[in-house]
């Protein structure tokens, strides 16, 4: 869309000269050939002219305006030569040399601000904005969505400055997706809102048409069917009004709703409605991205239906149509090898699943990297943070020794009552330097405990989460090799200790998320009174249900008057987490108590209470007990039925208690259990 309006804008001027003009500069320049500033002016309008009809003439005669105005200091015209080359090689998708373009033309732009005078008839910013959308549409086009994300929040303060509200709308479009291909589902709502908020203030309804299109988008991706339907409902009455509109986004719009009804309100028939009108628009317009996208639902619907045949050849169908959007063909390999395995076929069932594997991997690797790359941006701002405050320090020492200097020269040449005053005053000075020096250090312990922190929270990340993953890679490697040599009861088997695994991972990434929030702050605490049993009654059913099906009894001795003082949240966390533990590290036919109990002598005004968590599970030896809460030692533990355990959900829970001023108190012995209690 940038790229649409970009050569719209830009290039309107020269429409009749692509028509009807460029056969006669052509003559010009073969017969009366100008000469200077004239024959720059010539090659302009000859790059214009040829820029739709023939890409190779447009970028020869741009180089030839670029070397012939350079000289001149015509930066105008150098600007939009530069610019001129970066389209060509973007529609040659030659990206690198696009890229080299680009930036000469920003160095073009910055030199013509060096000359206000002469260029005032001209709006650099506008040219500037331009050429920072362009630049977001290259990186995107390669995958690279930081990168794409800063240019076009660079676009959008230039148009957020001179008030161009369309083209804020097409900035937010812009940068609510690429929020969305980073998997920042909450920033790109953020984007999607100022885009609706902006569209209802311009009364553009087009522009609230794509708003909520976009929403629809966003919140199918996060499974709202119900605001996803109420979206993209809105964006399919607008579109289908109009004819005149372009059927790119109806194609897209029936999509949508057909993945709304199939997967959000199991209406199959609906939803084949939809792909099919979808699927035939795509085709009558020659969209083979969303004609895939309509395959890949028909096939999702055959396979609902049994009908593996048709499944297998449609997904197939889909796949040649486009396989370049990772998420469509990662769905599509998943119903070629349910497919496959259904009609008996276990070697391509094998092989699709090794690309749907290869692929995920491959597009995981690219979200964490992007993850990362946030991390590495906000720790190098951090860092430079602390380098200006240093400087800062650095300047007031120096500040401090002149000052000094200038007071001892001034008293050496005085009496003896301004030699007083002077040790009075070096008294004074000492004495402040001692209480900033020792300010200093007490903030270098600080940074040096921020820097312990980061390296302990990296060394998680590296060992409690690459091995396990590499495990699993390992053991569906081995599945893959040996799979169709075993039977249902061993490959059920396999599955559900890839299963344990799976779910031994997704705690220790909730856990890792939980304890950065309270490390950055961002877990607000918000005490409050409240009932302790009737807070706790959803998750304890939840956790006796887990309970019970390993086997182990769950006991709630919680009485329903016990009323504390505390974050609910908080609190509710850390007993899920405490009873999710016990439960895991007891086998069949133990037993798992919750108790709240009054502290002696209680206070009749505000009651005290002991809340614990005991188990006769297999308790731990005292090695495990003094390494229990500390960061810096992994103790990776496996529960009765293989569960999967890190130790770091015990030092959530213990930083929370302590925001309660409350400590959590433990005593375990080896064979015999456990007990975990904190004071209310």
């Amino acid at each position: 869309m940038w790229l649409v309006l970009m050569q719209t804008t830009l290039h309107a001027q020269y429409t009749d000269h692509r028509n009807r003009q460029v056969d006669s500069l052509e003559f010009v320049l073969a017969t009366n050939p100008p000469t200077g500033a004239d024959l720059a002016r010539l090659y302009r309008e000859l790059m214009w002219g040829y820029q739709q009809i023939n890409v190779e003439k447009s970028m020869e005669y741009a180089r030839k305006c670029i070397e012939t105005v350079i000289p001149l200091d015509g930066w105008r015209a150098a600007a939009d030569g530069y610019r001129v080359l970066g389209i060509g090689f973007y529609n040659l998708s030659q990206f690198d040399s696009a890229m080299v373009y680009y930036d000469k033309a920003l160095e073009a732009a910055a030199r013509m601000r060096n000359f206000p005078k002469d260029y005032e008839d001209l709006n650099i910013d506008n040219m500037v904005s331009a050429i920072y959308g362009t630049i977001g549409n290259l990186y995107n086009i390669q995958g690279k969505h930081h990168e794409a994300l800063e240019y076009y929040q660079k676009a959008l303060t230039i148009f957020e400055k001179w008030d161009w509200k369309e083209s804020q709308t097409i900035a937010y479009i812009n940068i609510g997706q690429m929020y969305m291909a980073m998997n920042n589902d909450a920033q790109a709502e953020i984007n999607f809102i100022k885009l609706d908020s902006l569209a209802h203030i311009t009364g553009v309804s087009l522009h609230i048409a794509y708003a909520k299109l976009h929403f629809g988008h966003l919140y199918l991706r996060t499974q709202d069917y119900e605001k996803a339907l109420q979206n993209v409902e809105i964006a399919y009455d607008y579109f289908f009004a109009h004819p005149e509109e372009e059927g790119t986004e109806k194609a897209v719009i029936l999509n949508v709703l057909a993945d709304i009804y199939l997967y959000g309100y199991d209406d199959a028939l609906r939803a084949e409605d939809y792909a099919r009108q979808a699927l035939a628009l795509s085709e009558e317009l020659g969209i083979p991205r969303e004609q895939s996208v309509s395959l890949r639902i028909l096939s999702g619907i055959h396979l609902k239906r049994g009908e593996w045949r048709r499944a297998e050849q449609t997904a197939l169908e889909a796949l040649t149509a486009d396989d370049s959007e990772p998420a469509n063909t990662l769905a599509l390999y998943a119903i070629l090898v349910k497919a496959y395995a259904h009609l008996g076929n276990a070697a391509l069932s094998a092989d699709y699943f090794d690309k749907y594997d290869a692929l995920k991997s491959i597009w995981s690797n690219k979200n964490y990297q992007s993850s990362l790359s946030e991390m590495e941006v906000k720790y190098e701002t951090e860092k430079k943070e602390h380098e200006i405050a240093r400087q800062q320090h650095k300047i007031e020492s120096q500040q401090l020794v002149i000052s000094r200097q200038n007071m001892r020269h001034l008293l050496l040449a005085g009496a003896v009552a301004v030699c007083i005053v002077f040790l009075a005053l070096l008294w004074y000075m000492l004495r402040l330097r001692t209480r900033r020096n020792n300010a200093l250090t007490e903030r270098n312990d600080t940074l040096v405990e921020m820097n312990l922190t980061k390296d302990k929270f990296f060394r998680i990340i590296s060992h409690d989460l690459k091995n396990p993953a590499v495990a699993q890679r390992d053991a569906m490697q081995i599945l893959v090799n040996n799979g169709h040599l075993w039977d249902t009861n061993t490959l059920t088997d396999y599955y559900n200790e890839l299963l344990k695994s799976a779910e031994g991972q997704v705690e220790l990434v909730l856990h890792l998320l939980g304890w950065a929030r309270l490390q950055t702050g961002r877990m607000t605490y918000a005490p409050q009174p409240f009932y302790l049993a009737a807070r706790l009654r959803a998750d304890i059913s939840l956790i006796g249900n887990t309970a019970a099906k390993k086997g182990v009894t769950l006991i709630d001795q919680i009485p329903d008057d016990v009323q504390v003082t505390g974050d609910s949240n908080m609190l509710a966390t850390v007993l899920r987490n405490l009873l999710t533990n016990a439960v895991k590290f007891t086998a069949a036919g133990g037993t798992v108590t919750l108790d709240a109990s009054p502290v002696s002598p209680a206070s009749p005004a505000s009651p005290k209470y002991i809340v614990s968590v005991s188990d006769t599970g297999t308790g731990m030896n005292d090695e495990q007990v003094r390494n229990l809460f500390r960061l810096d030692r992994p103790h990776l533990r496996e529960g009765t039925s293989g569960e999967q355990g890190s130790g770091l959900g015990l030092i959530v829970c213990r930083e929370m208690l302590e925001k309660h001023g409350s400590e959590l108190h433990m005593e375990s012995e080896e064979g015999k259990g456990s007990r975990f209690w904190f004071e209310l």
